[in-house]
């Protein structure tokens, strides 16, 4: 009985090395920086599923209106997430509008949020005020989310001028290969 729980015990302690040893070979993080305890293993795995939402994404954005109300045109805009917590959203029709700044963090699973926050302009170049954009986000899918948003326009002293909610939907924007017609270019030396 000792042995087969001796055994037991190594086997399991290899196996736990080998998935540590795998996720730090996967992961930027320095040799040397983690001490190869379980904690790491668990902290390198939420890690693994922060990366899920890295990356630059197309939505698709439908105002949410009370009822009799003719909804809005969709509205498209574009949003990346980097390592560490930036996030980066344009508009891809408001063209008074700077592009989004803010920050965005993993709940757990496959559940994230973000916040982003701009200037707006009159076209003439007069700030008009702030907007705030907040999302709680949902992977669907590898390339696909769906998400459900508040935005919020103060004017220049502060006042809130619009309060709404938006659900949207984002997808994944992917490297694409160069066309055929393309490849036999040199490059510029």
């Amino acid at each position: 009985m000792t042995a087969r729980r001796i055994y037991f015990a190594l086997t399991l302690a290899a196996v736990s090395t080998i998935f540590a040893t795998a996720l730090r070979a996967q992961s930027n993080v320095e040799p040397g920086a983690q001490n190869g305890g379980i904690l790491d293993v668990l902290g390198n795995s939420r890690q693994a599923q922060a990366q899920q939402l890295e990356g630059s994404w197309v939505l698709t954005v439908n105002a949410l209106v009370p009822p009799g109300v003719p909804p809005p045109p969709a509205r498209a805009s574009y949003t990346s997430f980097t390592r560490g917590g930036v996030a980066i959203l344009s508009e891809r029709q408001a063209n008074f509008v700077n592009p989004a700044y803010g920050a965005w963090e993993h709940r757990g699973g496959n559940e994230f949020a973000f916040t982003v926050m701009t200037d707006a302009f009159a076209p003439t170049g007069n700030f008009l005020g702030t907007v705030k954009i907040r999302n709680e986000v949902t992977l669907t899918g590898t390339d696909e989310f769906a998400s459900v948003g508040h935005l919020e326009v103060r004017d220049p002293t502060g006042n809130l001028l619009f309060s709404g909610c938006a659900t949207a939907r984002g997808q994944r924007i992917k490297v694409e290969p160069l066309p055929e017609q393309c490849r036999s270019i040199t490059p510029p030396q």
